[in-house]
């Protein structure tokens, strides 16, 4: 796998070099632009074991038939892109794709697969770069761009955040690339030309260090004498080097770079909507671009950070309040958080609880069993599940409150975006995706209700807790 390809993602172009920004901003007609599309990845490839997909970048493993992936909330656009694939695997192995071969898809599943708001009639897979083998994806997407297929599962669904029930459901699939968007190079170098030739003369500058511009100075590295210094008189300057630098990487970063992003916020994303979503004045818009260079394939993104990421908290705000991972046992902890805490401090393992449980597990044996028993002794079987159980009561009854609590003031939730004169509140898909959340939660305190209910020894109460750890080390 080529691991930097799809775990580092793709550079933000105010993170380039000043060389490299300004020469991707002068050789624009050499970049293909295309939607920035805001969904979930899959990878998909044949292996030894067959076809399969995956989360493996993100932590997972590769899944060869649907129904492994169990039927929840988080799993459904997975099964229901895996089974899309399989349908569509003649066509993709005629288009080239064999034994050793992986590819990274986006997925947009339902209105709103994250934050940017899509089509609610249509889930896309769409093809993005080869990351094993050799398959040619300019092949895959000329095979397959613009199809459309069928896929019924059984889903999970719930009304009122409470409850989960199942029901057969037919999603509509479309097959797509990311769509291009083409500018007029002219008048796009036309609207940024006094930015960059700011920046370009202040790179031109004297320094005031030993007659050199400011660009050699920014591009000075401290570790080694550079050529434009002799070696007598580098000890003595390299001080001034490294405070000069300091400042001529500051108003780069955070005065001149800012001014032409904002620009190409303006050029390329700020006046679009997503080709899968609804109109501007229907509330579309898209959260960037990305810029692939013909030749070389490097890539770029330009995102609208602010509107994204504010808009990204707005959306996550509920649902993170609500299952965000304990980082330590202080602080003020999610609902999960708090409720995970707990039940460890009761086993006299508070780390248990939270996000360091794998190391505190490595460290607590070297096999599965001994790690068992060495955390298991101690541990009063007759007090810790009472208490367990009063405790999943008490969440229970503070779940109930946080949904009766939400479901009221949902409508008030809204936010203004900066750099625009709307504002936006819950939509459907946010509410749907929050209600899917609480109902998660229920059926997890049901779940460990009966599992506490069974419990014969110690060891049982640290799987439990922390069986899925104690398997993935």
């Amino acid at each position: 796998m080529i691991i930097n390809e799809i775990s580092k993602g793709i550079t933000h172009i105010e993170d380039l070099s000043v060389n490299e920004f300004l020469h991707t901003l002068r050789c624009i007609h050499e970049f293909e632009i295309t939607e920035k599309v805001d969904g979930a990845q899959i990878l998909f490839g044949i292996d030894e074991g067959g076809f399969y997909t995956s989360r493996e970048a993100k932590g997972g493993s590769r899944i060869y038939n649907a129904d492994d992936y169990g039927i929840v909330f988080q799993s459904t656009y997975m099964r229901s892109a895996h089974s899309l694939l399989e349908q569509a695997l003649p066509q993709l192995k005629a288009a080239g794709l064999k034994r050793g071969d992986q590819v990274e898809a986006e997925v947009l599943y339902g209105e709103l697969p994250n934050v940017v708001p899509y089509s609610a009639d249509t889930n896309y897979l769409i093809f993005l770069r080869t990351t094993e083998g050799s398959v040619d994806i300019g092949r895959l997407k000329q095979k397959l761009n613009g199809q459309s297929l069928s896929v019924t599962l059984e889903s999970p669904y719930t009304d009122n955040g409470r409850t989960i029930n199942l029901r057969e459901e037919t999603k509509n699939w479309m097959f797509s690339r990311a769509p291009q968007i083409h500018i007029d190079v002219d008048g796009f170098l036309y609207a940024i030309q006094h930015d960059v030739y700011k920046l370009t003369k202040f790179l031109r500058q004297p320094s005031g260090i030993n007659g050199q511009p400011n660009y050699v100075i920014e591009e000075t590295v401290l570790n080694r004498k550079p050529d434009w210094c002799d070696s007598d008189n580098w000890k003595a300057i390299k001080e001034a080097v490294k405070e000069r630098r300091a400042e001529i990487k500051k108003t780069i970063q955070e005065e001149m770079v800012p001014v032409i992003k904002n620009a190409l916020l303006d050029q390329l994303v700020r006046s679009r909507h997503s080709e899968y979503g609804p109109l501007l004045e229907d509330g579309g818009w898209i959260e960037g671009v990305v810029l692939r260079h013909k030749t070389s394939g490097k890539m770029v993104k330009i995102v609208d950070k602010d509107v994204f990421g504010v808009i990204r908290e707005f959306a996550w705000e509920v649902r993170n309040r609500l299952t965000e991972k304990a980082r330590s046992t202080d602080g003020n902890l999610s609902f999960i958080g708090n409720l995970q805490v707990h039940m460890a401090i009761a086993l006299g393992h508070p780390e248990l609880g939270t996000m360091q449980a794998k190391n505190y597990l490595r460290k607590a044996g070297t096999i599965t069993e001994e790690r068992l028993l060495n955390l298991s002794s101690g541990i009063n079987i007759n007090s810790v599940p009472v208490y367990w159980l009063n405790l999943l009561e008490q969440k229970q009854v503070e779940l109930e409150r946080e949904l009766d609590k939400y479901e009221s003031e949902k409508a008030n939730y809204r936010i203004s975006i900066m750099n625009n004169s709307r504002q936006i509140g819950y939509s459907s898909g946010i509410d749907r995706r929050t209600k899917e959340t609480f109902a998660s939660l229920f059926e997890q305190i049901s779940t460990l209700k009966q599992q506490v209910a069974d419990v014969k020894t110690p060891e049982d109460l640290i799987q439990i807790l922390v069986g899925k750890q104690l398997g993935d080390i």
